[in-house]
C-alpha cells in the first residue's frame, strides 16, 4: 500500500504541476507562433499550429490572429485541463488509501467523457483554426481542414473503453456495499 500511496503522491504532484503549466506555455506557444516553442533543450516542445496549415500560412501572423488562435486553443485547453484535474484527484484518493470506490469511479467515467468529447470537437476546432490562420492569405490560398486518423479513432475507443471500465467498477462497489452489508 505504501508503494501505491508514494506513487500516487508523484503523479498527483506531477499532473498538478502540468495543470499550472499547459496555460502559461499555450499563451507563450501562441506569442512564438508559428515556429513551435522548444525549451530545456527540446524536452518541453508545444507547437499551436496543427500540421495541416503549418505550410498553408503565407503572412505574418497578426496579432490579432495568434489571439484568436489562442482564444480557439482554450476549448481544447479546457478539456485538458479538466482530465488533468480528474487525474489529481483520482491520485489523491489512491494517496489516502482509497482505491475501490464511487468517488474513483467518477473520476475514471469524467476522464472517458472528457477524452470522448476532445475527439468530438477536434474537427470543428481544426476547421476554425485552418480559417482563423489563413484568413489573411491571399485569394485562393485560405482554407479550412478536418482530418482524421488512427489516433482520433484510437483516443474514441479509449474513451469508450473508459466509460465501459468506470460502468464495471460502479457494479463491482454497489455488489462490495451489498457484501458489507450481510450478516
Amino acid at each position: 500500500m505504501n508503494k501505491i500511496k508514494f506513487i500516487s503522491l508523484f503523479f498527483r504532484v506531477f499532473f498538478q504541476l502540468l495543470f499550472v503549466a499547459l496555460p502559461v506555455l499555450l499563451v507563450i506557444a501562441w506569442i512564438q507562433a508559428p515556429q513551435p516553442f522548444i525549451a530545456l533543450g527540446g524536452i518541453i516542445q508545444m507547437d499551436v499550429i496543427p500540421r495541416a496549415y503549418s505550410h498553408a500560412i503565407l503572412h505574418t501572423l497578426s496579432i490579432t490572429e495568434k489571439g484568436l488562435g489562442l482564444l480557439l486553443n482554450l476549448a481544447p485547453l479546457m478539456i485538458e485541463l479538466f482530465i488533468l484535474f480528474c487525474l489529481i484527484r483520482l491520485f489523491r484518493l489512491y494517496e489516502q488509501g482509497e482505491i475501490f470506490s464511487l468517488k474513483n469511479v467518477r473520476f475514471i467515467r469524467n476522464l472517458g467523457y472528457a477524452l470522448l468529447i476532445g475527439q468530438l470537437i477536434n474537427p470543428v476546432y481544426e476547421g476554425l483554426m485552418g480559417v482563423i490562420l489563413t484568413m489573411n492569405n491571399p485569394h485562393g490560398h485560405r482554407f479550412a481542414s478536418i482530418t482524421l486518423d488512427q489516433t482520433n479513432i484510437g483516443i474514441v475507443l479509449t474513451a469508450l473503453m473508459v466509460i465501459l471500465v468506470s460502468w464495471i467498477m460502479t457494479e463491482g462497489c454497489k455488489l462490495r456495499e451489498e457484501q458489507q452489508f450481510t450478516i
